[in-house]
């Protein structure tokens, strides 16, 4: 005989005083407790005078949660709908295997438990990050779920995903286009949320433990770098006051002698960020990748550009004339309008080095390149280059360096012959 009932299991205790709700099930007089998928938990408030105690949001007689607990309803369905399922797998056992045991249950019980939805996990991700103002990782996200729903088309359950799928994946990507590198992102990506899965949801099941295709989609990407010539021709490339021209080429300037300022944070800098430190003028912000905090000197070159903008646009609150406070208010409007003003601000750079006849294609993220080569080839040390770039260890910058240095591979070359 067995018996199944949801229960509020008071003899464990959260941090914050609460108990969970489990399912009980007994089986051959062997008490055992599961958990119903979801982490449904409350306190507990012993009766008042033979009274339930208002505050005490579960009633053990229906084995349900009252109308005072959030979400009360969805929740009473959740519980029900596994209740059922239990009480269902209970009545199989006894008509296929008179002699079950907790195991048996377990193995049917779990499976179930598990059934959790790629697309729709992914989904709720992004709600949380978009609702935590992570709106970066919100976008890679809703990429990659975007993409993996144009090949599986309907929605499949995270048990599914085996080698065969994922190869099948990545052909498909292939087929469109894609570069390696894309699509490795992708997959590390779902691989992200799949340990997501595992973590907060109980997922067991692990679909890239067989994988073993990264490295074939792994490619070096072309590190592009101005010499200090061609960096001193965009800096002095003359342009009319307040043409875009104009104000790519001081963006650039900018970036480049504050040690490549990215642009998302060039764009969010506000006079807050301006401070004094030994009589000098610096700014000092978290940057967007990462978050760690940089406190970069200006020079005379900065300090003029500063005074230009802020004389230029005395009611903002922002430096540069890229975001609108009335405008952009929320992280998606901002995030919105930086990606929109770094396309445009790499068009025109595109034009002017042509016009000045730069054969490599300048960006915006070319200005970190070409700071750190200047001075790696002008003789600084390479400790202070890695301090100045924000690396966390000195062979990161070293191996970032080596990438650019061609004039050192072609001297030792020429020793060949």
């Amino acid at each position: 005989m067995a018996s199944v009932k949801v229960v509020h299991f008071k003899s464990k205790k959260f941090s914050d005083g609460t108990s969970p709700i489990l399912l009980r099930v007994i089986i051959d007089r062997v008490v055992k407790y599961y958990k119903l998928g979801d982490t449904y938990k409350c306190k507990f408030y012993p009766k008042i005078n033979g009274d339930p105690d208002p505050r005490y949001k579960w009633n053990p007689d229906a084995g349900s949660f009252n109308s005072n607990f959030t979400n009360s309803s969805t929740a009473n369905r959740n519980i029900r709908k596994r209740w059922a399922e239990a009480e269902g797998i209970i009545i199989d056992l006894e008509n296929t295997n008179p002699d079950y045991s907790h195991d048996d249950f377990k193995a049917e019980f779990i499976q179930k438990e598990k059934r959790i939805y790629v697309l729709a996990y992914m989904d709720y991700l992004i709600e949380r990050m978009l609702a935590t103002e992570n709106i970066g990782n919100a976008e890679v996200y809703r990429t990659c779920r975007n993409v993996f729903k144009k090949f599986t088309t309907d929605d499949i359950q995270f048990t599914e995903i085996k080698p065969k799928l994922l190869n099948q994946f990545i052909e498909s990507c292939q087929k469109r286009g894609l570069k390696k590198n894309t699509i490795n992102n992708y997959l590390r990506t779902l691989r992200a949320v799949c340990k997501k899965a595992m973590k907060e949801e109980g997922l067991k099941y692990y679909p890239f433990e067989n994988f073993d295709r990264w490295k074939d989609l792994k490619e070096e990407t072309d590190k592009r770098a101005l010499s200090k010539e061609e960096m001193l021709k965009i800096v002095q490339f003359e342009a009319p006051e307040r043409s875009d021209q104009f104000h790519a080429i001081r963006y650039f300037t900018f970036m480049y002698i504050t040690y490549g300022l990215n642009f998302a944070d060039l764009a969010k800098l506000t006079g807050k960020n301006l401070k004094k430190a030994d009589g000098v003028t610096i700014i000092r912000y978290n940057r967007s990748k990462g978050g760690k905090r940089y406190e970069i000197p200006l020079d005379e070159t900065g300090i003029a550009i500063v005074k230009y903008y802020q004389k230029l646009n005395p009611e903002s609150k922002y430096i540069f004339p890229i975001l609108n406070e009335d405008i952009h208010i929320t992280p998606e409007q901002i995030k919105t309008r930086i990606k929109t003003a770094i396309k445009k601000t790499n068009s025109v750079l595109k034009k002017i080095a042509i016009e000045l006849e730069i054969e490599d294609k300048v960006t915006t993220y070319v200005a970190r390149h070409t700071f750190a080569t200047v001075l790696y080839k002008d003789g600084e040390n390479p400790g202070m280059i890695s301090e100045m770039l924000g690396h966390s260890n000195l062979q990161t910058t070293l191996t970032y360096l080596k990438s650019f240095d061609h004039s050192a591979k072609l001297s030792a070359g020429k020793k060949l012959l």
